[in-house]
């Protein structure tokens, strides 16, 4: 994976076809790279981070409004993401 790729993307985590939590990518070193949920900062090992680093972008094309749960689409909004 490649640092600079990964820092400022986001990821997502669903339940179903349910959107349940969006993550920043904050730092990204050789070993870690820190994802901030909202409510924590999570640390991952690179080998134990499951998730495919999307841009915003992406996340507007692949993910329709009806699929946040409203503590998403807040959390969505406080990242600048525009849910359609």
């Amino acid at each position: 994976m490649m640092k600079d790729s990964l820092l400022g993307k986001y990821c997502i985590v669903t339940i179903g076809h349910v959107v349940s939590k969006i993550g920043e990518i904050k730092k990204v070193n050789n070993r870690t790279i820190h994802v901030d949920w909202g409510h924590k900062v999570m640390i991952y090992l690179n080998k134990d981070f499951r998730w495919i680093p999307m841009t915003k972008e992406e996340i507007e094309q692949q993910y329709k409004k009806s699929k946040f749960t409203a503590e998403t689409l807040n959390r969505a909004a406080e990242l600048g993401i525009e849910m359609k």
